[in-house]
C-alpha cells in the first residue's frame, strides 16, 4: 500500500522500485540500476507522465520481444490506484498519474521546508572550480561575464548537492603578456618607448596605472628614467616592483568587479608561485623520468604524437609547462577539478589531459567546461569586446546598465556549448520580451494576491475545485519541478532551470489573465495553487542568484 507521503515527485522512485522488484521476481534480475530509467515524458502528443524503455534494453539479453517483456512487467506492478500503465510499441511502458495524485504536489510544495532535498548527494567530494581567470592585463569586460556567472552558479549547484567547493582564480601573472602590459604602461610615461613595440594594450585604464607608477617613483625617490628601469639590468628589482604595482592594480579592479556581481573566490593562485616554489621544474622532471620529453632544435618538448613545447630554446617556459604544474598540484589536493575555459581553448584540452596522464594522474578527476562566446547587442549594434585595443565595454558598465539579476539570467539562459546573443535593450525592458522581468513579475503578482488573502491556510484545500485547463497545466508543470532540479543542479545545467521558470511564469500570466482570483466567493484551492507557484519560482530564482521581488 502506498503511503500518503508518496506524492508526485516521489512517484518516479516508487515506479523504479516496483519495476526492480518485478524484474527480480519474474526474471531473477537484481543488477538493473545502470540500465533502468524512469523518464519524464516530453512529447506533447503522448499522454503519459513518465515512461521506461527497460523492455527494449533487456530484449536481447532475455531473448524475448520488447512488447512481451513490457506486458509481463505491467501485469505485475502494484499501482494501488495511483496511476495507470499502458504500453506503446515497440515496448515503451508508460505511466499516467491520476489527477488526485498530481494535485498532492501543491500541498507538498507548500509544506516543504526545502524543495531541493532530492539533489543532495551522499558521495561528498572535495571540489575545486577554477573560473574566470582572465589575464590581469585589463579590466573584466562583458566577454568575461559568461564564464564568471556560469562558474559561480555551478559552484553553487555543487554546494547545494553537498560537495565541499573551493573557488579559485588562476592569475596568469608570468610571461609575455605581463611584459607587454608593463611596456604599455611605461610607454604612457615615455611615449618614445612605444616606437620599439607593436600591438600594445590601450585604454584609459593604462593611463590610470601609469599614474600609480609615477607615484611609486616619487615615493621611492628613484632618480632614474622609466626607460632605465625597463632596459637596464641593474634596475631589475625596480622593474619587478613596478610589475607588482601594475598587476595588483588590475587585480584590485577585477576583484571589485566580481564582488559587485556577488562572486567571491576562496583563493587567488598566482602563476608566479609555481616558479617561486619550483613546481614547474619538478613537474618537468617527472615527465623526463617517465620518458615523456624530447629535445628538438634546442627546445624541451612534451613527447606526443603532436609534440608540445615545455621550455623554448631561449630558456623561456611555456603556458603548457605551468598549466601542467598547476594541475599536477591540484590533482593531489582535490577529489574533483573543474575548469571553466573559453571555447577558443578547444584545441588545448586534449594536451592537458595527455600531460596529466603522463604524470600518472586519473584524468577522470578533471572536467573542463568550454564556454561559447557571448555576443551583446544594443538593438542592431554589436558591442565590441577587444581588450587589446581598449574598445571593450567593462563588466562594471554592464552591471550599471542592466543590473545583476538580468546579467545572471541572460548569461545562463543558454547552454554553455551554445552561442549566446542577447540584446541589452531587451534586458532593461519591462515586458514579456524580457524573460527575467517576466518571471520576477509573476512572483510579485502572486505576492500581491497572497497579501490580500494571508489567512488562506485556514481554509481547506480541495483538489476537486481545480479542474480548469490552465490549472491542470500549472499543476503538471509544478509536478516537474523536482525533475528539473535534478537535471539542472546535478547535471550543472542552469539553462534548464531558466527555461522552466520562464515556462511556469508564462502559464501563470495566462491563468491570471483568464481567471479572476479575487472575487466575492473565493476559491481557496486556487490560492493554494498560486502559493505553490510562487514558492517554486522563488526557489528556482535563488538557485540562479536572482532576487524574487515582492513588488515591481
Amino acid at each position: 500500500m502506498l503511503t500518503q507521503l508518496i506524492y508526485t515527485k516521489k512517484m518516479k522512485d516508487y515506479i523504479k522500485k516496483e519495476i526492480t522488484r518485478v524484474l527480480k521476481e519474474i526474471y531473477d534480475l537484481s543488477e538493473t540500476d545502470d540500465i533502468l530509467e524512469i523518464q519524464k515524458t516530453s512529447n506533447k502528443h503522448v499522454t503519459s507522465d513518465y515512461f521506461s524503455n527497460i523492455a527494449m534494453k533487456l530484449a536481447k539479453t532475455l531473448e524475448e520481444k520488447p512488447f512481451e517483456i513490457a506486458e509481463r512487467i505491467m501485469s505485475a506492478i502494484n499501482t494501488d490506484g495511483k496511476f495507470k500503465i499502458w504500453i506503446a510499441k515497440p515496448g515503451y511502458i508508460n505511466f499516467t498519474l491520476n489527477q488526485s495524485q498530481k494535485i498532492n504536489i501543491i500541498q507538498e510544495i507548500i509544506k516543504s521546508e526545502n524543495l531541493l532535498t532530492d539533489v543532495k548527494t551522499e558521495d561528498v567530494k572535495k571540489v575545486i572550480v577554477e573560473f574566470v581567470s582572465a589575464n590581469p592585463t585589463g579590466p573584466l569586460h562583458v566577454g568575461h561575464g559568461r564564464g564568471a556567472i556560469y562558474g559561480n552558479i555551478i559552484s553553487k549547484y555543487l554546494e547545494i548537492q553537498g560537495h565541499k567547493v573551493h573557488k579559485e582564480y588562476y592569475v596568469n601573472d608570468y610571461g609575455n603578456q605581463i611584459s607587454k602590459l608593463v611596456i604599455s604602461v611605461f610607454s604612457r610615461i615615455d611615449d618614445s618607448i612605444a616606437q620599439n613595440y607593436t600591438d600594445l594594450y590601450e585604454g584609459d585604464y593604462i593611463n590610470d596605472i601609469s599614474e600609480e607608477i609615477l607615484e611609486l617613483i616619487r615615493k621611492e625617490g628613484w632618480k632614474i628614467t622609466i626607460r632605465d628601469i625597463l632596459e637596464n639590468n641593474e634596475h631589475s628589482k625596480k622593474l619587478e616592483d613596478c610589475r607588482k604595482v601594475i598587476v595588483n592594480s588590475i587585480l584590485k579592479n577585477i576583484r571589485n568587479s566580481l564582488k559587485k556581481l556577488g562572486i567571491l573566490f576562496n583563493s587567488w593562485f598566482s602563476e608566479s608561485m609555481l616558479f617561486e616554489e619550483d613546481l614547474v621544474d619538478k613537474t618537468i622532471t617527472k615527465l623526463k623520468e617517465n620518458g615523456k620529453t624530447i629535445k628538438k632544435e634546442g627546445a624541451l618538448m612534451f613527447n606526443d604524437n603532436e609534440p608540445r613545447v615545455l621550455i623554448k630554446s631561449n630558456g623561456e617556459y611555456t603556458y603548457f609547462a605551468s598549466d601542467l604544474a598547476y594541475h599536477d598540484k591540484k590533482m593531489r589536493e582535490f577529489d574533483k577539478i573543474i575548469n571553466i575555459w573559453g571555447a577558443d581553448h578547444h584545441g588545448y584540452v586534449n594536451r592537458i589531459y595527455k600531460g596529466l596522464k603522463s604524470l600518472g594522474h586519473d584524468t577522470d578527476k578533471l572536467d573542463i567546461h568550454l564556454i561559447q562566446f557571448a555576443n551583446l547587442y544594443r538593438g542592431k549594434e554589436k558591442v565590441s569586446m577587444s581588450t587589446r585595443k581598449g574598445e571593450f565595454v567593462e563588466l562594471d558598465t554592464l552591471l550599471k546598465e542592466i543590473g545583476i539579476d538580468a546579467i545572471n539570467y541572460f548569461y545562463l539562459m543558454r547552454g554553455k556549448d551554445q552561442h549566446l546573443d542577447f540584446d541589452l535593450e531587451v534586458a532593461v525592458s519591462s515586458n514579456k520580451n524580457n524573460p527575467v522581468y517576466y518571471i520576477q513579475y509573476a512572483h510579485a503578482r502572486i505576492e500581491k494576491i497572497l497579501l490580500q488573502m494571508s489567512d488562506y491556510e485556514q481554509y481547506e484545500f480541495d483538489y476537486k475545485k481545480l479542474t480548469k485547463k490552465h490549472e491542470i497545466d500549472l499543476i503538471d508543470t509544478l509536478s516537474n519541478f523536482s525533475d528539473v532540479c535534478k537535471k539542472s543542479i546535478i547535471n550543472l545545467k542552469p539553462q534548464i532551470m531558466a527555461n522552466y521558470l520562464y515556462d511556469l511564469s508564462q502559464l501563470f500570466h495566462g491563468y491570471y489573465a483568464s481567471e479572476k482570483i479575487i472575487k466575492d466567493e473565493i476559491n481557496y484551492s486556487q490560492v493554494y495553487l498560486l502559493a505553490a507557484i510562487q514558492k517554486v519560482i522563488k526557489c528556482g530564482l535563488e538557485t540562479m542568484n536572482i532576487k524574487a521581488p515582492s513588488e515591481m
